[in-house]
């Protein structure tokens, strides 16, 4: 599902660098040989070890997703965007700085389309969401099951963190796939995890994530997890198994 969301520019200045900071554009062989099988049990035994040395309790790697909500008492600590509009946990702010001042060095310019929100921010967005598709004569559950496709009720969305951004390519603000095709995407997802940042739900792994396929939503989990993830193509769910 493509949603479609217009709205206003404001400027985000993030240590003396430009960046546009927006609301969202939505558009919305079975036979092996015997080495071939050794070699998947030895990828999968070392995926294995790799995933008993995960801390799962780092809060970097703190799973929110349709199955699990946010702990109740979870009350990030944010820093405001200089736009005054937008925050983000504080924890990402340097590594999220770094990594667009680095991508703009390349030439490149970023819009952050949405950082923090708050519970009752994100059960408006879905809110609104569904009562456009209401209006449009399909009924509640139905909606529902598509909306939340891209949009969690409040509780469950990563964007109560503080720790996911949207980031859209400033020539083409859609959250939509074809954010893909620009530089600026196709930069963060292969620099992301050098700044602690993995692509959240990539293509290829919905039923894993219950989400839609979103190369512009980037989740910070810390330098060392995001190389694994990255590295090992995997989701943050896999990673924490």
């Amino acid at each position: 599902m493509r949603r479609k969301l217009y709205y206003h520019f404001s400027i985000v200045i993030i240590a003396g660098l430009c960046v546009l900071g927006c609301s969202p554009k939505k558009s919305r062989d079975v036979s092996t040989s015997q080495a071939e099988g050794e070699t998947i049990q030895e990828a999968e035994a070392e995926a294995e070890g790799a995933s008993k040395s995960v801390n799962k309790e780092d809060p970097l790697l703190l799973l929110v997703n349709k199955d699990t909500p946010l702990p109740k008492d979870y009350d990030p600590e944010l820093k405001v965007l200089n736009s005054g509009n937008k925050s983000v946990a504080e924890v990402i702010y340097n590594d999220l700085r770094d990594m667009l001042t680095a991508g703009n060095a390349q030439g490149l310019s970023f819009c952050i389309a949405s950082g923090y929100r708050s519970s009752e921010r994100q059960q408006e967005i879905l809110d609104q969401d569904i009562r456009k598709l209401t209006a449009k004569g399909m009924d509640y559950d139905t909606a529902y099951q598509n909306v939340t496709r891209t949009v969690m009720p409040a509780g469950y969305s990563e964007h109560e963190t503080g720790l996911a951004v949207d980031i859209t390519a400033l020539s083409n603000q859609m959250l939509d796939e074809t954010q893909v095709d620009t530089p600026e995407n196709r930069w963060l997802r292969e620099n992301c995890s050098k700044y602690g940042f993995i692509l959240r739900y990539p293509e290829g792994k919905e039923e894993i994530t219950k989400i839609d396929y979103e190369p512009w939503h980037f989740r910070y989990v810390g330098k060392e997890a995001a190389r694994e993830i990255t590295e090992r193509q995997i989701t943050l769910e896999e990673y924490l198994k």
